[in-house]
């Protein structure tokens, strides 16, 4: 048997049991790791529920009216911060959340069209759009 293989743990193309798989084991625990994790599951929850038509026109609606309670209502998730902002065009808001252990922040916008047409906000066609 080649060394390479017998480092790799390969025996005639199959894994020799107990072998390493060149992945190092850390003994302690990352949380950062963790807290990523458990954001990144409690975001794919919270999206998911705007599939439902209601829930996207709520979180639209607490958008254009800088309603930081029903943003958290939609979520399920009390957010650090939330502070609303306008681009020319759109009406935006800014969320930052922590992990459990605040060992991971993740802070992302979102900004759906304005329905105000002056000072050069909203959209120069004329058309509404929800």
């Amino acid at each position: 048997m080649s060394a390479k293989a017998e480092i790799s743990g390969l025996r005639n193309g199959r894994r020799v049991a107990g072998a390493s798989t060149g992945r190092r084991r850390h003994h302690h625990d990352d949380f950062a790791v963790e807290g990523i994790q458990d954001l990144g599951g409690e975001l794919s929850r919270s999206f998911a529920k705007l599939r439902r038509r209601c829930k996207a026109r709520k979180l639209v609606a607490a958008i254009r009216h800088c309603d930081r309670r029903a943003i958290n209502e939609i979520f399920d998730w009390k957010c650090r911060e939330i502070c609303f902002f306008k681009k020319p065009g759109y009406d935006c808001v800014k969320i930052s959340c922590c992990s459990g252990r605040g060992s991971a922040v993740i802070t992302f916008d979102i900004c759906v069209r304005s329905l105000n047409r002056r000072n050069g906000y909203g959209y120069g066609g004329g058309y509404g759009f929800y």
